[in-house]
């Protein structure tokens, strides 16, 4: 049987430390075929030479640093699979991540992208900030709408868009929300299956900004369905509410 082929795209910008980890997390998953591409984004660290030791077992491309959409994007740009997944240089995946998102794509034909929940990690350094959020819904799992849970039809990207370069923090979000608007079958599998990792220099601890970014995005998102003169609606996620299951 000739399974779809997944290109695994991996935005980088100095991520020498953490690079050959999420490397890794890549080459143990458990489904094949799969193609690894190095979106580096400008790195001035040794990020290319921990990706040329990895031979031809992955392709790399580099650009000037223009942030972590137009990395993303510029994977897409010479991704040739059926589906395209991400994993930020810092973050890890499940084995089973790709398997198990496979499968929904076989068990649902309709749907267009797999989603799972993601379960946030501190780095030993930063011990004492875990301490503190131990009970806090950043040390719990939560339903993964960020770039890094995401296995979607390549076709998907043609017919929505890009990553939006204006969002530097918010620009899954962003795209997550013009997928609904368009009207996209979204399937949420509530298995941790991406691990995202806290550290010192990341943007996902950058929560001024995230928040700039999420009222930006949702005036745009207004100003849109204004513009189309639609009816006003809500637009449901799965996973939105603690009763939400996967949908089959």
């Amino acid at each position: 049987m000739n399974r779809p082929l997944i290109n695994c795209i991996v935005p980088v910008f100095n991520g020498e430390k953490y690079l050959a980890e999420a490397l890794e997390s890549i080459f143990q998953q458990t489904y094949r075929p799969i193609e690894i591409i190095i979106a580096d984004d400008g790195s001035t660290d040794a990020t290319a030479a921990v990706a040329a030791s990895y031979g031809d077992r992955i392709r790399y491309v580099r650009q000037d640093n223009a942030g972590a959409p137009a990395a993303r994007n510029l994977g897409l740009s010479i991704a040739q699979g059926e589906f395209a997944a991400f994993l930020d240089a810092d973050d890890l995946w499940h084995p089973e991540k790709l398997q198990r998102q496979i499968a929904r794509f076989e068990a649902r034909p309709e749907i267009d992208l797999s989603i799972t929940s993601i379960q946030n990690f501190w780095i030993p350094e930063l011990k004492g900030e875990a301490e503190r959020y131990r009970n806090h819904r950043l040390s719990a799992p939560v339903p993964g709408y960020v770039a890094a849970t995401l296995l979607a039809r390549r076709a998907l990207f043609d017919r929505v868009g890009l990553f939006n370069l204006k969002f530097r923090h918010g620009d899954a979000q962003e795209w997550f929300l013009r997928t609904a608007e368009q009207g996209a079958v979204i399937d949420l599998l509530s298995d941790v299956l991406v691990y995202r990792r806290f550290h010192r220099t990341n943007t996902s601890r950058n929560v001024s900004s995230a928040f700039d970014d999420h009222l930006k995005i949702l005036k745009a998102s207004l100003d849109r369905r204004r513009q189309e003169d639609a009816i006003p609606r809500r637009y449901e996620f799965p996973g939105s509410h603690p009763t939400d299951r996967n949908k089959t």
